[in-house]
């Protein structure tokens, strides 16, 4: 069981950054340990300094002194531990090691010698003095026999070992809490995640962790409530018009169940029109907030003049006041819709309507106004939602399942604005879309018109 959870450990996130973690630790520890090993490493205190010095000194005296007088210094300079002598021919140890190493970097270090100064092991000749220096000295040269006299502490030690294993357990340690932080709410994500497939009613995560983890958060908050509010439109869309559908085909049906030789072809058509109506609503509605088309310079102001004088000429009391030249760079099929939208049920609630537009501080400002019976004040944010539709005078309108105000919402907030329902005084309803206009837009607006 324990070899099957090992590679589904590593196959984490988790998993896969210990890994590297401790891969890193090993290899940090094994480099440290090879540059001890190392000849070219600094040599550790106290040797091999202090016989160094004592060797610089010796050499200092005799470079100060005449020949005949440096067999006399010599033998004062004399130590148990230290001898030398000059002579014309040494005997050449070849012997080399860690501290010969050392000694010889170090005098090299003090007295600047060229590459004629030499520390040697002697292997044993000399158990007493195993470590042979040679100087060149005049035509001479200065043999000192010596000894690793001075105790420091050694590389390798059980605390020393204990100490690296120490740091590198802490390191992983360390590691896995602060990888732990950082993995915890991702997989949080991720249970959030596959816990919405199965119920979209699931409430958001809470978006903590580093920043880009927050950004995912938030981005699966966002399109979690998209979905969640898309799935719940589309059920009241189906629930509205399975509602809606049924009055008439049972009045189809009816006409067709009864004794009579012929049908009646005008209602059996205006009942058709009127299914039609409701379907085209419902795709408008499912197809609003699509963002395929794409956008370009629309006439604003032409198009609303156009359109009221379209529905004047079908015998509707409208009229267009408003800017003549009003470019505005859009979706047009998407505001040619909220257009139509506002002015049909300005037109089917009121018996007059006026329509402005105007451009204020970069924001251009549509109003659409009627003198019919308005919306109750409480009532003014509901209309809005999809399939929301008031009793009263509102709640007759034939194929109408209530999304007109919800296409146009959504049509308007794709593009940045906002539709702001007012009543007017005594009687009737003003729909304001106000639409910002970009700085490049806005420039070019301002060229255009001028």
């Amino acid at each position: 069981m324990r070899t099957r959870s090992m590679p589904r450990v590593f196959s984490t996130t988790l998993g896969q950054i210990l890994a590297i973690v401790a891969c890193s630790s090993a290899a940090t520890l094994a480099l440290f340990i090879a540059l001890l090993f190392y000849p070219g490493a600094p040599p550790n205190p106290p040797w091999p300094w202090q016989t160094s010095y004592r060797i610089q000194a010796l050499v200092d005296m005799l470079s100060a002194v005449p020949d005949d007088e440096r067999a006399r210094l010599l033998s004062a300079a004399q130590r148990p531990t230290l001898t030398a002598t000059l002579t014309d021919q040494p005997t050449l140890c070849i012997g080399s090691t860690l501290d010969t190493h050392d000694l010889e970097s170090a005098l090299r270090s003090g007295l600047g010698m060229d590459s004629r100064l030499t520390v040697r092991t002697c292997d044993g000749r000399h158990p007493a003095k195993d470590l042979q220096v040679l100087i060149p000295l005049g035509n001479r040269t200065l043999e000192i026999r010596t000894d690793r006299n001075e105790r420091e502490p050694d590389r390798f030690t059980i605390p020393f070992f204990s100490a690296l294993a120490f740091l590198c357990v802490g390191v992983a340690g360390l590691s896995a809490w602060a990888v732990s932080r950082v993995i915890r709410p991702l997989r949080r994500l991720s249970e959030k995640a596959d816990a919405f497939g199965r119920d979209i009613t699931v409430a958001p995560i809470e978006e903590e962790g580093p920043l880009e983890i927050r950004r995912a958060a938030h981005a699966f908050n966002r399109m979690q409530e998209r979905i969640a509010k898309s799935m719940q439109s589309r059920t009241r869309m189906l629930a509205a018009i399975s509602h809606d559908l049924r009055t008439p085909l049972t009045r189809m049906r009816l006409q067709l169940d009864a004794e009579k030789k012929e049908i009646e072809r005008t209602k059996l058509l205006r009942d058709v029109d009127l299914m039609r109506k409701m379907v085209s609503s419902a795709l408008a509605f499912l197809t609003s907030d699509a963002g395929a088309e794409a956008k370009e310079w629309l006439d604003l102001g032409a198009l609303l003049e156009t359109l009221c004088d379209d529905y004047a000429e079908s015998g509707s009391a409208i009229c267009y006041e408003g800017t003549n030249h009003l470019p505005y760079f859009c979706r047009p099929e998407g505001m040619q819709r909220v257009m139509t939208n506002l002015l049909e049920n300005a037109i089917h609630y009121g018996t007059e309507t006026l329509v402005t537009a105007h451009t204020v501080d970069r924001t251009v400002i549509v109003e659409v106004m009627d003198n019919g019976p308005g919306i109750p004040e409480d009532r003014l944010q509901d209309v809005v939602e999809p399939f929301v539709r008031l009793d009263a005078a509102r709640s007759k309108r034939p194929g109408s399942v209530g999304l007109g105000l919800s296409i146009v919402d959504d049509i308007v907030r794709a593009h940045g604005g906002r539709l702001t329902l007012i009543n007017r005084k005594p009687s009737g309803l003003i729909a304001r879309v106000a639409l910002p206009m970009a700085a490049g837009a806005a420039r070019a607006s301002a060229r255009s018109s001028g």
